[in-house]
């Protein structure tokens, strides 16, 4: 068995290629350190007297890719010298050491930082781990390119490996020009090869890499499969907003607030209540529940459909908030007991659907067995379906959030058509819901705050939604045989 069969077939890929300029466009835990450690390694023990240096963020990184530099090298059999060297640094009096291990040979492999200072005045065969992540990577890369460019010395290799750290850098800017968008008029062409997780985890399965898992339709235990990791490894992580660059090798733009302050702040008005709920008060009303987890709370919010004229004399449709319902620590049929009032008196109410909000969405439109709670019926505009209840059961996914965000944003322009009360909570929750942009597409979340992940933004969003498509388009629905009438005709 020769060394390179240790590497799977993307990694053997990496290794067997020979352009002089090569760029590793991999996620996280595919093995880019394996891989250039053992490219490095060939490399000094069959060109007697050649230099590599791996650079990497800090030195620590650098001196892990050295130690699996040894680990090759001793696997073939030959023997290697760890020493170290000390170098002058460009700021007056300072030093730099650089490990090194040294072939019989007399190849050197070098483990340095990724720092201007440190790179000055060495020639040899690069690899650049993370390219993305370093500090000062327009400076780092005026000196390192010097490296390999020395005629003399030679024609020598650069392998950059990195997953991305969003837009607008060099690391994004090469793979840009290269791979995502080729520019013809480029000279240099630069080789990029992209491993997602996904690509990566069949080949671990097909390496029987994976483990295995107890199958629930015959309780007998099997090999793992690539999707049922990269769920384990997604469900882990447990940072959805990150995952399409750490794991799937998508650059992101900077994350973008959804509303702006001022936008915020513009909708803000007296009109509009926190703790305003009244059941006699006239008028039509929508409502939106986004339903907490163990950690998070529940927020129902709570708004009235005024109509006003425009500047051009056209009626205006607006949303004014009448309460922000806060529940926290309540089970679902306590929660449902809590909001029960406000959605007899709204004309249509749109509920998170997700994961434990589930259960309050079905108890909430086909009632609760053993009790006299028959529910409000369920509402789908879907033609196929058309359901005429009131609830409607929204599940949030990547799609779905788009539909559901965009058209609340859009509330917040010149003219706002939907007023929210003065209150900070509010304010801070609506500022920390985000949008990420991959290309055209777009992705929303919000990070954990003491309040949960912009619950506030949320359930307001639904109640904009349940808005949307208008009373008029409403008929009142027949009574079905486990439906009460009192809970489901609309007023």
């Amino acid at each position: 068995m020769q060394l390179i069969d240790r590497l799977l077939g993307f990694q053997r890929k990496a290794a067997s290629t020979v352009v002089r300029f090569l760029i590793l466009l991999w996620s996280r835990q595919t093995g880019k350190g394996f891989t250039t450690s053992f490219v490095a390694s060939r490399g000094a023990m069959v060109e007697p007297r050649s230099k590599w240096l791996i650079v990497a963020p800090t030195e620590r990184q650098s001196l892990e890719t050295l130690d699996k530099c040894k680990d090759w090298i001793k696997a073939a059999n030959i023997s290697v010298a760890e020493t170290e060297e000390e170098f002058d640094a460009l700021e007056k009096n300072a030093k730099i050491k650089a490990k090194i291990i040294e072939l019989p040979n007399g190849s050197k492999i070098y483990a340095l930082p990724g720092k201007p200072a440190s790179l000055r005045g060495f020639s040899g065969y690069l690899v650049l781990d993370e390219f993305a992540f370093f500090e000062d990577e327009d400076t780092v890369w005026r000196a390192v390119f010097a490296v390999i460019t020395n005629p003399m010395a030679s024609i020598k290799r650069i392998i950059i490996t990195s997953t991305p750290n969003g837009q607008g850098d060099r690391f994004h800017k090469l793979v840009q020009e290269n791979f995502l968008e080729p520019n013809p008029k480029r000279r240099v062409k630069w080789e990029v090869q992209k491993v997602t997780i996904h690509e990566a985890a069949k080949e671990w399965e097909a390496a029987g890499k994976l483990g295995t898992v107890i199958d629930e339709k015959t309780g007998e235990e099997r090999p793992k499969t690539a999707e049922e990791y990269v769920e384990e490894i997604r469900e882990a992580f447990d940072c959805p907003e990150a995952w399409p660059q750490e794991y799937e090798c998508e650059f992101l733009d900077a994350s973008a607030n959804l509303l702006s302050f001022d936008q915020i702040t513009a909708a803000e008005s007296v009109e509009a209540t926190e703790h305003g709920f009244d059941p006699n008060e006239p008028g039509e009303f929508y409502g939106g529940f986004d339903f907490g987890g163990i950690s998070d709370p529940s927020i129902f919010w709570f708004a009235k459909k005024v109509v006003e004229t425009g500047p051009d004399g056209k009626p205006v449709n607006k949303l004014v908030t009448r309460d922000v319902m806060f529940i926290k620590g309540l089970d679902t049929g306590e929660q449902l007991a809590a909001v029960r009032s406000r959605i007899d008196k709204c004309v249509r109410v749109c509920v998170d659907y997700t994961g434990p909000g589930r259960g309050f969405g079905d108890i909430a439109a086909n009632g609760m067995p053993g009790t006299d709670f028959t529910g409000w019926g369920e509402y789908d505009a879907d033609p196929k379906k058309f359901l005429a209840g009131k609830i409607e059961k929204f599940n949030f996914s990547e799609t779905s959030k788009r539909e559901l965000f965009t058209p609340f944003r859009l509330c917040f322009g010149k003219v706002c058509s939907f007023l929210i009360p003065h209150v900070d909570w509010i304010r801070q929750d609506f500022h920390a819901m985000q949008m990420l942009q991959s290309g055209n597409d777009f992705k929303f979340w919000a990070p954990r705050m003491s309040n949960g992940h912009s619950d506030g933004c949320c359930a307001a969003a639904l109640c904009k939604r349940a808005a949307s498509f208008g009373a008029s388009h409403i008929s009142p629905f027949a009574i079905r045989r486990n439906h009460s009438p009192d809970h489901r005709r609309i007023f």
